[in-house]
């Protein structure tokens, strides 16, 4: 089982259907393995009619889930403890009509024959290393946030002027905030 040593933290969140674009968790676990912090996390995204557009005619969307770990009681102009970005990239083939999620940090390449199911295997992380399990001290509460958000600055360029202004281009989960106490 992923989540063994001592650390455990599982939230689960029922979602009912969602109407607009979002990016939402579902499930969030926070453990210690092979020495390591890691992270699963379980998130739905909802594309906008804009992005569903851009994606169908092959306009890689990129997407970004920041972690960051910290003690609880550590000043604001301190850098963070451990900040991790993992960077995940959809990406439609129109000839071969095949769905891409990709890895942008591993490498690691899965293809779909629907968008749903290659939504699905975008908001699905599993033991993601984040920090060593060292770094943490016994008894402190730490602080781990999580948020999930579409990196418009990795768009074609022409498109870009047109995104950052445009609110159909901007999709980003709430911030997920928890307390860890190794």
């Amino acid at each position: 089982m992923l989540l063994r040593a001592g650390l455990l933290l599982f939230c689960g969140l029922y979602l009912g259907a969602v109407q607009a674009a979002s990016i939402s968790y579902r499930a969030v676990a926070i453990g210690e393995e092979e020495g390591w912090i890691v992270l699963d996390l379980l998130q739905s995204y909802k594309l906008s009619d804009t992005m569903d557009e851009a994606l169908q005619n092959g306009v890689p969307l990129t997407f970004e889930t920041e972690v960051i770990i910290d003690p609880e009681d550590a000043a604001f102009w301190r850098s963070a403890l451990a900040k991790k970005l993992i960077r995940r990239q959809l990406r439609f083939h129109p000839l071969a009509e095949e769905y891409e999620v990709r890895d942008l940090e591993t490498g690691a390449t899965r293809r779909f024959a629907t968008q749903d199911a290659a939504l699905l295997a975008l908001g699905e992380l599993k033991a993601r290393k984040i920090i060593p399990a060292r770094a943490l001290r016994k008894g402190v509460f730490y602080l781990v946030k999580i948020q999930t958000t579409h990196d418009v600055g990795s768009l074609p360029l022409p498109l870009r002027p047109r995104a950052y202004l445009s609110p159909s281009w901007h999709l980003s989960s709430k911030v997920y905030e928890w307390r860890l106490q190794p």
